[in-house]
């Protein structure tokens, strides 16, 4: 059933403070109070995320009449906030970051919890990093994306947070939120949307390697990904199958046909140029080819991705598909092939 925001999360979007909202009566906290409105349909998570946070909203999530959960903070520890986030679904609570507000770092986990969740303020992302955190283990990592996945969280999203650096914020845009599901305004029509599990990443300058499950096939597989989304390009490898393969994501729809010529042009600074010639499958949102069997083109193409400085992928007609820096590409392919051969 859709929820109005003018009725179910009315209190917090038209609140033009916290006089709507009454503190949790379990004790006073110096941050991140968890508040509830004077009807009790909405909680509000204001301020940093720690374990004392988590407490109070544990006691609080099974209230009777309590519908959302109102958010504005900056992230704070992981593990609280996915504590409060799996509360937030097993209860089937919507969340709402209202205009005005931010939801960063952890709190993000908190927001793709809802049942329903439109973010009218900012919603923020980086990569999730062991650094500060000893606890966030590559293993404890892996099950966090785990969580993402069970929360319904696109694979756009996913992919933004692995590409920005721990340091840095991936704040999403209004038309990204609506476009790529992170806003789901109405369960009832929430799109499936496919994921790829990270198990293990490592960003390197422009790309991105790591070891991914396909969720819909089991399959775990390795990858090399420009951190270049628009459009992405992706060296898989899956070793059950042992087959490697490059494909370019496009928006779906924008190419048509069954198959075609890509040329594979290699800068190296003020070199000329080294090109490469692939016969490319047309797919319904990608142009997609296998590595050749002859190892000479093999050969020089992993000379020509390490060594040159951009690498651009033009179609049958000369019209550019994607542009690519190549820093990072050396160190990323080593990695590439470290995990792949393991």
């Amino acid at each position: 059933m859709r929820l109005s925001i003018s009725t179910k999360l009315g209190v917090v979007v038209v609140a033009s403070g916290l006089a709507a909202f009454l503190p949790l009566p379990t004790r006073a906290q110096a941050v991140a109070p968890v508040l509830l409105s004077a009807d009790g349909s909405t909680a509000r998570i204001d301020g940093e995320i720690t374990p004392a946070v988590a407490a109070d909203f544990a006691a609080l999530a099974g209230r009777t009449g309590l519908k959302s959960v109102s958010l504005n903070s900056p992230g704070g520890r992981v593990f609280p906030a996915l504590d409060i986030a799996r509360a937030i679904k097993a209860a089937g609570l919507n969340t709402v970051v209202p205009a005005g507000d931010e939801c960063h770092s952890a709190c993000a986990f908190i927001f793709l919890a809802g049942h329903e969740r439109i973010a009218q303020g900012k919603l923020g992302v980086h990569q999730v990093s062991g650094v500060d955190d000893p606890s966030l283990t590559q293993t404890a990592i892996g099950r966090i994306y785990e969580d993402l996945v069970t929360f319904n969280a696109p694979s756009y999203l996913v992919s933004r947070m692995l590409r920005t650096p721990p340091g840095d914020m991936y704040v999403f845009t209004p038309e990204e939120l609506e476009r790529n599901s992170i806003n789901i305004r109405d369960a009832s029509k929430a799109l499936a949307v496919p994921h790829l599990l990270p198990v293990e990443t490592w960003l390197r300058q422009s790309w991105l390697v790591g070891v991914f499950v396909n969720t819909h096939t089991s399959q775990p597989f390795v990858a090399l990904e420009s951190n270049n989304m628009m459009p992405l390009l992706r060296i898989a490898h899956y070793p059950q199958r042992s087959q490697t393969f490059v494909e370019i994501m496009v928006p779906e729809g924008s190419i048509s046909g069954t198959s075609t010529r890509l040329e594979l042009r290699f800068a190296h600074g003020n070199d000329d140029p080294f090109s490469l010639y692939v016969n490319a499958d047309i797919e319904t949102n990608a142009y997609a080819f296998d590595f050749p069997t002859d190892p000479v083109a093999i050969q020089k193409f992993w000379a020509a991705f390490a060594t040159g400085t951009q690498l651009t992928v033009l179609n049958s007609f000369g019209v550019e598909v994607g542009r690519y820096s190549l820093a990072g590409s050396r160190r990323a392919l080593d990695d590439f092939f470290k995990v792949a051969l393991r």
